[in-house]
Order: C-alpha cells, then sequence, then structure tokens
C-alpha cells in the first residue's frame, strides 16, 4: 500500500542534496572566519641569515632539604637540547633520582614532566633550577 509520499524511493533522496549543500556551506564559512581570525603568518626576507644559534645559561644553585641543585642547560630556537647538572647533590640511595629527572627535562624540553616517586624534594629542587636557568635565556 503506497499512499504515503514518503514510500516513494525518489522522494526519500530528496533532502540528500540540501544536506551537502548544507555542509559544504558549514565547511566553507568555518574556513572564511578562521582565515578571518587567523591570518596567515607571512615574514619579509631581509637577506640576512634567520639561523637560531645556540644558548648556554646556568642556573642558579638551588639549596633544598638534601643538597642542591644547580644545571646549565643549552637551547636552540626554544628547544632545550642539552643540560649539565653543575651541582647535583640528594641524600643516599637517591642519586639515580637525577639522571631520570635529566632524561625527562630533555624529553618535556622544560619543567612539563612529573615527580620521581619518592624523590619529590629532589624533583621539585630540580624543576626549580630548570626554571631559573630557562629565565635567563634572551
Amino acid at each position: 500500500m503506497q499512499n504515503s509520499k514518503f514510500d516513494s524511493p525518489k522522494q526519500n533522496r530528496k533532502w540528500l542534496g540540501g544536506m551537502l549543500a548544507l555542509l559544504s556551506l558549514s565547511v566553507g564559512g568555518a574556513f572564511a572566519i578562521n582565515n578571518v581570525l587567523n591570518p596567515a603568518q607571512t615574514s619579509a626576507s631581509t637577506g640576512t641569515s634567520t639561523t637560531k644559534t645556540a644558548q648556554t645559561v646556568t642556573s642558579d644553585a638551588i639549596q633544598y632539604r638534601y643538597g642542591v641543585i644547580q644545571l646549565e642547560i643549552t637551547s636552540t630556537a626554544g628547544m632545550i637540547d642539552k643540560i649539565t647538572e653543575v651541582q647535583s647533590s640528594t641524600s643516599r640511595g637517591w642519586e639515580q633520582a637525577v639522571p631520570l629527572l635529566h632524561d625527562a627535562a630533555l624529553k618535556a624540553s622544560g619543567t612539563n614532566f612529573g615527580n620521581v616517586s619518592g624523590a619529590t624534594f629532589t624533583t621539585q629542587a630540580y624543576k626549580q633550577a630548570l626554571t631559573s636557568a630557562i629565565s635567563k635565556l634572551t
């Protein structure tokens, strides 16, 4: 019994064209708005080299409950390339925390890494020393 207009296959497909048109306009509009709000950055070439040079700085010596942490970092273009522990004293048995912190800091290229379990004070001092060094970069 086909007395309903929705039973016809031709009529069921009329909405498809409208939906595709609406989808195209929505996506196109989103790209247009994005281009207006976030225009592409252009830079004029002045003929000079834009190569970033490495910069090495030393942190303040951070005194903490179990010793002193002082770091020297080398950074290029905002990324930490090298970390040297100038001073890294800890309590007995926790010396292995420093290499773990070293690797985590390099991987994060900053202080956005977790604590070493059982070495919370050392982790906090390491992060403070790293923050001190990063603040000295120009």
